[in-house]
């Protein structure tokens, strides 16, 4: 084999089973002229003066429930000395002060000066669990909104459901929002700067209100306010946004403003690759996403996630092993996070993602693929993907190992299904062996194909080059940490 795994994969004698799980039908999600006109409706809110280091904030807004009034995430605004409301459609801004807060809940209602002729996004609504809405905002600082399509997330009632025990703490420790505050949990992850943007459905109601992004908005932990705590936040005697919460509402929550060209490039690497956009999270280590997989209903398999680990311990050094870095992608599509090793460069190669070893014939490849369920179905994408990338490999008579492989898929919390298995394939243009990690993840009609390839299967392991033994290990927790909801 050569550096040339840009198209690559298993046979498809690998695949199969996924289509009894997988889901076959769906609401219709907010059409684009839906979207469009509830973007009107939509600000983005820059906070000066604030606690913490960067001492601005910036964040998303809505008018509601009437032309006067923005509402937001409290910790955009909170203990902040001046605020701006910018309506991006109207071309104009004005100054705002919070007159309402609702601290359990994370929210604020702003008074606007002399506001616009803009219309208030005044219907809301209760999202269903799985219903297809739209979330939309102002993230990054960009200059024009974006939406993200998801769904309501099943099995998330409370946002004790979601946190670890670290997350847990921190919140325990700003006093903001209530641990046992009712939400609901996306499946999309929202970009930093997103919160107090409006999360809307096929009729363009507002259901909820952006919320979350722990880690200074590094973290996919998202979720949204009901659209029925609105009710609550203008019934409120707290008047304001000086609550005390302090720095923590930047360190924990808000997405500063970059200060520099430089570093608004650090925070903006997001990747375009076959076709399909992926928003960078976040760069974490090992032992970083390790912790992030204490929140509850993140790691299915325990027992086989420290039997991986386990194994690629006994090949590489304890600390290197931790020390490994990945960064995080979110796929625009599905909202699945994939996990790609830091050392190996992401570039887009004939229709697939690839990121290769600099050591050696090492390859973290993947693909997404949209298809019509009345014309299609998950069994022929997959068989597809695999079908594919094998053809530009070679690969042939490829053997599951029952040891890391899953007969079926299964359901996250998220509602996204995953797949993860390893395959020992024969490589025919060298006749040499090769190592396989792959994972198929997906809902309704979209679907995401990640394969890690091992070309180095005789330098791996022990008395194997160290160098790309790390690559190859790195490239293995990346497929099976992607299947993971992290």
């Amino acid at each position: 084999m050569t550096k040339a795994t840009a198209a690559c994969l298993l046979g498809s004698v690998l695949v199969g089973g996924l289509m009894s799980a997988w889901a076959s039908s769906a609401t219709a999600k907010p059409s684009a002229d839906i979207v469009r006109a509830a973007a009107t409706s939509v600000v983005r809110v820059t906070a000066e003066g604030c606690p913490g280091g960067q001492g601005s904030r910036v964040g998303s807004g809505f008018i509601w429930p009437d032309p006067s009034t923005v509402v937001t995430a409290l910790h955009v605004v909170a203990d902040c000395r001046s605020v701006t409301v910018d309506y991006v459609e109207a071309g104009v801004q004005r100054r705002a002060q919070a007159s309402k807060s609702l601290r359990r809940a994370d929210l604020a209602l702003l008074a606007v000066e002399n506001p616009p002729a803009v219309p208030a996004l005044s219907e809301t609504a209760e999202a269903a669990e799985q219903e297809e809405l739209a979330a939309i905002g102002l993230p990054l600082n960009v200059r024009n909104w974006q939406e993200t399509y998801g769904s309501r997330a099943l099995n998330v009632k409370k946002l004790s459901d979601i946190l670890n025990d670290a997350s847990r703490r921190q919140i325990e420790n700003l006093g903001a929002p209530a641990i046992n505050l009712e939400i609901f949990r996306l499946t999309a992850v929202v970009k930093p700067g997103s919160s107090g943007g409006p999360v809307i459905n096929a009729r363009g109601a507002v259901v909820g209100v952006v919320d979350g992004g722990l880690d200074g908005g590094a973290s996919s932990l998202n979720w949204a306010v009901p659209a029925h705590l609105l009710q609550e936040l203008v019934a409120s005697g707290a008047s304001g946004a000086d609550v005390g919460l302090g720095p923590a509402a930047e360190t924990v929550f808000a997405f500063s403003v970059p200060e520099t060209a430089q570093a608004a490039a650090q925070v903006n690497r997001d990747m375009t690759c076959g076709g399909r956009n992926y928003f960078h999270l976040a760069t974490r280590s090992l032992n970083e996403i390790v912790d992030s997989l204490q929140t509850p209903g993140t790691l299915d398999d325990p027992q086989g996630f420290v039997q991986v680990v386990a194994a690629l311990a006994a090949v590489v050094p304890e600390n290197d092993l931790a020390a490994l870095g990945f960064d995080l992608f979110v796929d625009s599509e599905t909202g699945a996070t994939v996990a790609v090793p830091e050392t190996m460069p992401l570039s887009d190669g004939d229709g697939f993602c690839v990121a290769e070893s600099q050591q050696g014939d090492i390859a973290l490849i993947f693909q997404g693929l949209v298809f019509n369920p009345a014309v299609t179905n998950v069994d022929f994408v997959s068989n597809q993907f695999v079908f594919n990338v094998s053809q530009g490999l070679g690969f042939a008579n490829c053997q599951a190992d029952p040891s890391f492989s899953q007969v079926m898929p299964h359901a996250r919390v998220d509602g996204l299904l995953a797949r993860r298995f390893a395959a020992l394939c024969y490589h025919l243009p060298s006749g040499e062996q090769a190592y396989n990690f792959v994972a198929h993840l997906g809902r309704l009609n979209s679907y995401l194909g990640i394969v890690a390839v091992n070309g180095e299967f005789y330098d791996t392991g022990v008395g194997g080059d160290p160098d790309i033994t790390r690559d190859w290990a790195a490239a293995a927790l990346a497929v099976i940490i992607s299947t993971y909801q992290i």
